[in-house]
């Protein structure tokens, strides 16, 4: 099942005027009985808030192309890196998979795009099927109403009477999307995902076909790879973790370090180790925001690479190695 999400547009109208027109769904949403003319105001008016910023509105298309509801992100706040999002599908496509479908692809843009940390979700206490629709969503926080009081008092005050405040938070989603599959095949072909992490082939093709090598997804995307050599019943390196640069700066990489050593230490193990160059200062940082301590240096293990390897200007020349207990 997939769901596309595009801006709006005029030539959506009479569609989204039949869909939101049904009385379960013009009901759920407090609408009146309104007639195109009012949809059209409205896609004019969403066009004009998302120009200004306001909004990030989208209509939900299926695999077919056809209209099946709306989805938006409004009360954007990039300071507080918050928003609050709104959706609804047309009567006929409730209960068929499309609402879990049309969240992931709007908090994509939340997260993502607009590099937001959480996203709330509200509902009104008497709506019970939209309640229970986002109870369903396996990356949500429930009832978080103690936990952000001002926006639950704010969507009280808006809707005018009680509601429910649930959440997405990036983090969780972000889990939700992240996978690890074990590769058991050949691995020529992801070969130019370990490059991305040690450009060095002759090095890599040495320790390639060694250890476990598993294929890091985010959704049904291959975003990288990680690489592990066993060293000793007790010790596991991770010789090689790359994600592309296209789902870089998402939270992945901290996600499948987690997942790494929750995986080795069900296997037994009680250290991970991983090794870095001393002049890739931001994996530096992130191996220790990861919970890695600094093991030892190995110096000069870079000098043997045919091409020297520069990074924030410094030249990489040993090797800091790092360890984790589990």
């Amino acid at each position: 099942m997939v769901v596309t999400l595009v801006k709006h547009n005029l030539k959506y109208a009479e569609a989204i005027h039949a869909l939101s027109s049904m009385p379960q769904v013009r009901d759920a949403l407090g609408l009146p009985v309104g007639k195109v003319e009012d949809t059209i105001n409205f896609i004019k008016r969403e066009c004009v808030d998302e120009e200004e910023g306001k909004t990030v509105p989208r209509v939900v298309l299926d695999e077919e192309g056809q209209v099946i509801g709306v989805t938006t992100l409004m009360f954007i706040d990039h300071q507080k890196k918050s928003c609050h999002i709104g959706s609804w599908l047309g009567y006929e496509f409730w209960g068929k998979g499309y609402n879990l479908e049309a969240k992931i692809a709007i908090l994509e843009i939340a997260f993502f795009e607009l590099g937001l940390e959480r996203v709330f979700a509200g509902a009104r206490e008497v709506n019970i099927r939209s309640k229970k629709a986002q109870e369903k969503l396996p990356f949500i926080r429930l009832n978080v109403e103690k936990d952000y009081p001002q926006e639950h008092a704010w969507l009280e005050i808006k809707e005018k009477q009680r509601c429910v405040l649930n959440v997405f938070e990036r983090e969780d989603f972000i889990r939700f999307r992240t996978s690890l599959v074990e590769i058991t095949g050949e691995r020529e072909l992801y070969l130019p995902y370990l490059l991305v992490a040690d450009g060095n082939e002759e090095v890599v093709r040495k320790y390639m076909n060694d250890g476990e090598l598993y294929a890091i997804y985010c959704g049904e995307h291959l975003a990288g790879v990680a690489l592990l050599i066993k060293q000793s019943e007790a010790s596991i390196e991770l010789k090689n973790i790359a994600v592309v640069p296209e789902f870089k700066g998402r939270g992945i990489g901290k996600i499948v370090l987690q997942m790494i050593s929750d995986n080795c230490k069900a296997k037994g193990y009680t250290q991970v180790i991983v090794g870095t160059a001393n002049s890739s200062i931001d994996n530096i940082a992130f191996y220790q925001k990861a919970g890695f301590r600094m093991e030892r240096i190995e110096k000069d293990f870079f000098s043997s690479y045919n091409k020297p390897i520069y990074e924030n200007g410094i030249r990489a020349v040993d090797m800091v190695i790092f360890s984790k207990a589990l």
